[in-house]
């Protein structure tokens, strides 16, 4: 597994957080590590006027994402993830962010990578039904700010 001086000399934002989770989120977490699966992926997605992407999902909006696959690349994990989550088809651009992230659930914890990438959307068409069967996407919005109930709030606001 890589590490965040692993990313040092390249011109992108680094950073460590923690999160609370229960005792399934980080046994998730170890059980992709356990099948070499270390990432997760998300994009910032802009359009031409110059609103954000996002989801609102567990009562907190996001950037769309999620786990990187056996298999994929990230940029095609980034790119797969913001078609399911709202219909919106990328082009992935750079790398902005790598975030070293840790669930805990107390006592125990598990740590993965989060890679943040710039996308560019071919339209700005969104799904009238987000994400797929079984998650808990509720709407996708393209917004002209940054919600207040935003996870990462300091990161978008900071890549925007």
């Amino acid at each position: 597994m890589p590490t965040l001086a692993d990313f040092a000399d390249r011109d992108l934002l680094t950073r460590r957080v923690t999160r609370e989770t229960d005792a399934a989120g980080v046994d998730g977490v170890r059980a992709r590590a356990d099948r070499g699966l270390h990432w997760a992926v998300g994009a910032l997605v802009t359009d031409p006027a110059d609103r954000t992407l996002f989801v609102y999902e567990d009562d907190i909006w996001k950037l769309p994402g999620g786990g990187v696959e056996a298999g994929e690349t990230r940029r095609k994990a980034v790119q797969r993830e913001v078609r399911e989550e709202t219909g919106v088809n990328i082009t992935v651009d750079e790398l902005v962010a790598v975030t070293e992230v840790t669930v805990t659930d107390g006592g125990r914890e598990a740590t993965f990578f989060f890679g943040t990438y710039r996308g560019t959307p071919a339209s700005t068409t969104l799904a009238s039904d987000p994400g797929l069967d079984g998650e808990g996407i509720e709407t996708v919005r393209w917004r002209e700010s940054v919600p207040e109930n935003c996870l990462d709030e300091t990161l978008v606001r900071r890549l925007r």
